[in-house]
């Protein structure tokens, strides 16, 4: 730990730890038996975290953090200047992040998030999850995102 950081919060679930700290995510894999790190930005307030059996989700007010606990792995989707997560959904299988700009899925088999953006007046109308599938319907369109999927798929 660093002079003055501190612990602001720290979980388990299945194989992965998480720490969260004034100035820094930690994340413990016990499959690959390693902690790895990721820094945070000045002023970088975590909003909301998941802790899953496979996977950790981390929400800050400037990036979605996605730890993978088979190999121990950060990864990272920055938010845009205005761009504001609206709702969250996850399943044991992946999750998706409801933006006011875009839908973003992660799932710990893919390599990173995975983007889908929403028109400027295309509203949600609902989200389903369930099957290891979480299903975005809009007033234009239904979005299907899913662990054996490699992204999206879009049906009109």
């Amino acid at each position: 730990m660093g002079a003055q950081e501190i612990v602001l919060s720290s979980d388990t679930n299945g194989i992965n730890g998480i720490v969260v700290t004034s100035r820094r995510l930690l994340g413990f894999s016990s499959r690959a038996l390693t902690w790895s790190k990721k820094e945070l930005d000045v002023n970088e307030k975590v909003i909301e975290r998941k802790i899953l059996p496979t996977f950790s989700l981390i929400r800050t007010d400037r990036h979605l953090y996605g730890f993978r606990g088979v190999n121990g792995l950060w990864l990272e989707e920055p938010l845009g200047v205005r761009e504001k997560v609206t709702r969250f959904h996850s399943n044991d299988y992946g999750a998706v992040f409801v933006t006011t700009e875009r839908l973003v899925g992660f799932t710990p088999l893919l390599g990173g998030f995975a983007s889908k953006s929403l028109d400027l007046h295309e509203g949600i109308v609902g989200v389903d999850n369930e099957n290891g599938l979480i299903v975005v319907s809009t007033n234009r369109r239904t979005l299907v995102f899913g662990t054996r999927l490699s992204g999206w798929e879009e049906f009109e």
